[in-house]
């Protein structure tokens, strides 16, 4: 994962605008994690950093899109990313399981932010990517694309096993 580190000692009190488009913050994981994700947007990122008592204030919009393989057929689908966020980082102990983007290296408290963005970008992609809300998927039989052609599949009734259901009639 790329690091993008800066020194929070070096935020002036009046804090930093930072904007940033290097497209390997959100590319490079893509890659290590092997994700079946595009981008077909660039991302880009505007922030404003503030840093208060070792508390870090950010503030900021993430802007791109990605394509993504659709979850009933498998298709391109392209997601739009445009997300505001304000977040408040602290250090945490080191022993701590919580995550934090402030982080200790060679005695000095930086603050991670590409770790942040990518948070930001994976938080922002929808639970359920669909190409359209009209996409009829595949067909669990033969695996035709239905939005494509009809399958030539016999409708298949389902589990012989549960034969005995379908015949129970509601009153």
């Amino acid at each position: 994962m790329t690091n993008y580190l800066i020194k929070l000692k070096e935020i002036p009190s009046k804090g930093i605008n930072v904007d940033i488009d290097d497209q390997s913050i959100w590319q490079n994981p893509i890659i290590e994690f092997k994700l079946p994700y595009k981008i077909y947007v660039p991302c880009h990122s505007k922030l404003n950093i503030q840093v208060d008592n070792e508390c870090c204030i950010l503030k900021g919009n993430l802007k791109g899109g990605l394509i993504i393989p659709c979850d009933r057929c498998a298709e391109d689908a392209f997601v739009s990313i445009d997300n505001f966020f304000k977040i408040v980082e602290q250090p945490k102990r080191e022993d701590s399981l919580d995550i934090s983007f402030v982080i200790y290296r060679d005695g000095e408290l930086y603050l991670d932010l590409a770790g942040l963005l990518w948070e930001q970008l994976i938080l922002n992609i929808p639970a359920k990517v669909l190409c359209s809300e009209e996409c009829k998927g595949l067909c669990p039989f033969c695996g035709t694309n239905l939005n494509k052609s009809q399958c030539r599949c016999k409708n298949n009734i389902g589990d012989p096993r549960l034969e005995i259901l379908r015949k129970i009639k509601i009153y």
